[in-house]
Formats: structure tokens, sequence, C-alpha cells
């Protein structure tokens, strides 16, 4: 992985330069605007590393520029003064914020190299390149994302957000009265939805509904069976971990098969070949491979890139299918979403991931409520 690492014309990251430097990262270090762009024209950057603020620029805005330019590109912003940690910060995958952590950065930076590379393989690029109309990444849903990190959050800021569009207030309730019903009456408001789920449940609903207004006429798939697929591996998934993960894991469960609704329209010939043959093989994901090219996971994981969800989300979207590659790693994001999809699709989880978790003993329980949801 090759980082650019832009810094301020008064130099505020010289300390994380030196940490790059002793942990042998490629790296070119950048003061300046013109430096940055100069390095930018001369070489290719995997990963850009950008202060909080750029000689008159903000870092945030610094990194939005850079996405349209360098979509495949890893960013991170480093945000030094405390006092501004408020700074919008929608279009980098990772912010760290002072005092700073290097050796945590550092580690992050050689956790993503793998699925990052994985992602940004030319077919997968140029296949989200060519495709028309793209799903459109959720606007309100990660404005409310920023405003829960605000100290002085409540739910009456949250509401006044989601109500300024009726129509997404409207189908916000739809979705919590039909996903998430409850005895008694109908939530008729944000203000009852929150109350009766939580905030934080509520957002990620928000996110459902902005994704699921993008309606794809893809012969033989059915957008009203991937939305209610997709809350219950959210809502399963998310039942799965400590609650310090619960939002993000509801996220990933919510997008894990984001990746179908691109890759299905890229040919429709392709699409109805897919279609035709994925009942006789149990392996959807080889199919897919062997007739696009590329398959949903990968493609959704680059569309997440572009759209700056962290590679946590990322790699949940990318390793769905893939439990052998989650062994690594802890229970968490990427395992609860594997084991939550897994169940819900009827299907057996691989022995050996049952085995390495431990959970044996608790896979019962989890498949009668997963044949529940399902």
């Amino acid at each position: 992985m090759r980082i650019l690492l832009l810094d301020d014309v008064e130099p505020n990251l010289l300390a994380l330069k030196q940490a790059l430097s002793q942990s042998r990262q490629k790296f070119v270090y950048a003061c300046g605007l013109n430096a940055g762009v100069s390095a930018l024209a001369q070489d290719k950057f995997n990963i850009v590393i950008c202060a909080e603020q750029v000689e008159k620029n903000s870092g945030s805005s610094i990194l939005t520029m850079v996405a349209k330019k360098f979509p495949a590109m890893v960013r991170i912003l480093i945000l030094t003064n405390s006092a501004q940690t408020s700074t919008p910060k929608s279009s980098a995958h990772y912010s760290f914020c002072a005092p700073l952590d290097h050796n945590n950065i550092i580690e992050t930076i050689s956790q993503l190299a793998s699925n990052h590379q994985a992602i940004t393989k030319d077919v997968i690029v140029n296949t989200i390149a060519n495709i028309k109309v793209l799903p459109s990444p959720p606007k309100v849903y990660m404005q409310l994302n920023e405003v829960l990190k605000a100290a002085n959050t409540d739910s009456h800021k949250i509401a006044d957000i989601i109500q300024q569009d009726p129509a997404l207030t409207a189908k916000v309730l739809q979705f919590s009265n039909n996903t998430f019903a409850t005895r008694g009456k109908p939530m008729l408001s944000i203000s009852d939805a929150i109350t009766k789920m939580g905030i934080e449940t509520l957002c990620c609903i928000v996110m459902t509904a902005e994704l699921f207004a993008y309606q794809p006429k893809i012969k033989g798939f059915s957008i009203v069976n991937a939305q209610m697929h997709a809350l219950a591996t959210a809502k399963l998934a998310a039942s799965l971990v400590s609650p310090a993960l619960k939002q993000d894991t509801m996220i990933a469960g919510l997008l894990h098969d984001i990746g179908k609704v691109v890759l299905y329209e890229l040919n429709e010939k392709s699409t109805a070949l897919f279609f035709k043959h994925q009942q006789q093989t149990d392996n959807k994901l080889a199919l897919e491979n062997k007739i696009f090219a590329s398959d949903h996971c990968h493609v959704g994981g680059y569309l997440l890139h572009t759209w700056g969800f962290s590679y946590d989300i990322i790699a949940a979207t990318i390793l769905h299918h893939s439990p052998e590659k989650l062994l690594a790693k802890s229970f968490g994001i990427a395992q609860a979403v594997y084991l939550a999809n897994t169940l819900l699709h009827q299907q057996a989880p691989e022995a050996n991931f049952i085995k390495h978790y431990n959970l044996s003993a608790s896979l019962p329980k989890l498949t009668q409520r997963a044949t529940k949801m399902a």
C-alpha cells in the first residue's frame, strides 16, 4: 500500500510521519496543497492521509475532491484540534482524533490492505464505472450519523432532519411499523419511532428507506424480498454482537447484498443467464464470477468504498460468503453478518466457523430465530 501523507504548511503530522517511517510503510510526505496535488499527479497512491486543515482548505473538502478524482483511494482524516472534532467527515473512510494513537493508525492501514486490493481490481472498478445509474448513497443517514456523534444530540434534532423529506418520513414509518411491529398503537410520527425503537435503530431504518427508494427493474430479482432479507440480516446480526458494535453491525447487515443491485443491472442477457442457472448450483458466487467476471460481494464492497463507509463494514460485505477468511479475527461485525445471512437462507454454517467461535450450543436457538424471521 502506497500512502500520501498530506500535512499543512505549518506541520501537524510530523510525529505520524516518523511513525510511518519506523513501520517501513511506503509513503510520500507533502506539505501544503500544491505539494499534495503535485504528488498525486506524479505517482499512484492507495491511501491518502490528510490533516484537518491544509492552508485555507478543510481536510474533509480535500478528501471529497480526492474521492471524485481518485475514487479507489482509501481516505483518512486526521483531527488534531479537539475543539473541531465536529468537522464533517463523510468523505473519509476513517477519522482519527487527537491525541493520536499512531500504532492504531498503522494497524488500521495494515488490516484494510487485503480487502482494499480485492475490491479495487480493474474489473470491479470498471463494472461500477459502466453502470449508467447507481444507487445513491444514503445522504440523510450520513447526516444523522454525524449528528449522533455530537455531544448535544437529542431526539428533536433527529426528527427534524428526517422530517425535512416527507416522502422519506412516510417510508421510514412504513418500514418501522412493518418490520418492528409492537403491540398497541402504530407509530404515527418519527418521535413515536424514536421512543419505541431508539435513535440508532431508527437511523438504520432511514438508511434502508433511502437505499430502497432506488427501484431497478431487474427481471427475476425482487427488490422487496432483498429489502426484507437485508432488514432481517441486520436485526439478527446485531443481536449477536456487543452493544458497542450493534449500530455498525446493523448497517453492515442492511448493506451486505447491495452489490446485487449493481451487478444484475450490468447486462440484461448475463443476468437472465445467471437466474436461469442459479438453481442448479450451490455456489452462486462462482456462477456470478463466471458470468459477470465479478461477484456481488466485491462489487458491493467497492460501491461502499466510493460512498465512504469504513472498512469494518466493507469487510462484512466482501466476506459474508467467505467464512474461512473470517477465522483470523475475534467474533465481530463480519462474523455476525455471515452467520445471520447463512441462517436466514436456511443453510448450515461452515463447521470450522462454528467450532472456532464455539457456537455449537447456541446454534439450535439461533437457527429457530432465523427460521421465524426468514
